[in-house]
């Protein structure tokens, strides 16, 4: 009886696992459209972000930068002046304080957080890519949050790390949790982070949320906000700016930047 009631067991959530599998697609589909299509998604190559973040009593205005060849870079500025870089250069990741005039090979932890980021959605992939791209999707079971009851579906990334998505009736995401440093050069450890995911408008076709904000799980403390000011996709990118500024090219590469600012202001 045993015997047979564990098969039973093992049976339904073998069923259950089956179902929600199958409920991938429609859900993954709907999202897509949501977004704004396979073609336009697809047609992002590069993208150019303003964006300006708030942490706790801070503010600070950013300027994003990525393309698909693996490269990234964020520039942060208070009152005009630089005062943090982090990048990846398609290999290598690094960072430059505000008065430094070399970067700084970051830490694996650190290149690890950069390199998820360009394969979260919203910057320059759809989901729909994650697993041509070695990643894993998976339908889980419905979550009720704050009295919503959300579809969730969960990526794993080809290194392990797991992000939860939360979709709206309408297929955008509105949240997202996942186990995480906020800043991982200034403190590595992990905790459960949610960020929640806002007033959606289209760019060149593509749905991009302009405001996010990202609390702790547990306790729902505030950790940061965000508003994006401006996205350009497409832009002409220079491959030198990812690349880890030296303390002789320093000059070059602030003229070379031509996003409004001058090099003074950039270094």
């Amino acid at each position: 009886m045993f015997r047979l009631t564990t098969l039973a067991a093992l049976c339904a959530g073998a069923c259950s696992t089956a179902a929600l599998g199958s409920a991938l697609t429609p859900l993954l589909e709907k999202h897509t459209v949501a977004r704004g299509g396979r073609a336009a998604i697809e047609a992002v190559r590069a993208v150019e972000i303003d964006l300006r973040i708030t942490e706790h009593e801070f503010t600070f205005d950013g300027t994003y930068m990525a393309e698909r060849e693996g490269r990234m870079r964020i520039d942060v500025y208070s009152d005009g002046r630089r005062v943090y870089t982090e990048g990846l250069d398609g290999i290598r990741a690094w960072s430059m304080a505000a008065d430094a005039r070399e970067g700084t090979p970051s830490p694996p932890a650190a290149a690890a957080a950069l390199r998820h980021d360009l394969e979260f959605p919203f910057k320059l992939y759809g989901l729909h890519e994650t697993t041509s791209r070695g990643h894993r999707l998976r339908r889980l079971e419905d979550e009720t949050l704050d009295g919503v009851t959300y579809n969730v579906v969960q990526l794993t990334l080809n290194d392990g790390h797991e992000v939860k998505y939360y979709f709206k009736d309408c297929g955008l995401i509105e949240r997202d949790r996942q186990r995480r440093a906020l800043h991982v050069e200034v403190d590595p450890r992990p905790q459960w982070i949610e960020t929640r995911y806002a007033d959606y408008r289209a760019v060149a076709g593509v749905m991009y949320p302009f405001r996010q904000s990202e609390r702790v799980v547990a306790t729902g403390e505030l950790l940061s906000s965000s508003v994006v000011k401006s996205i350009r996709v497409n832009p002409p990118l220079d491959e030198q700016w990812f690349e880890r500024p030296v303390a002789s090219d320093g000059l070059r590469r602030g003229s070379l930047r031509g996003v409004g600012r001058s090099a003074d202001t950039w270094l």
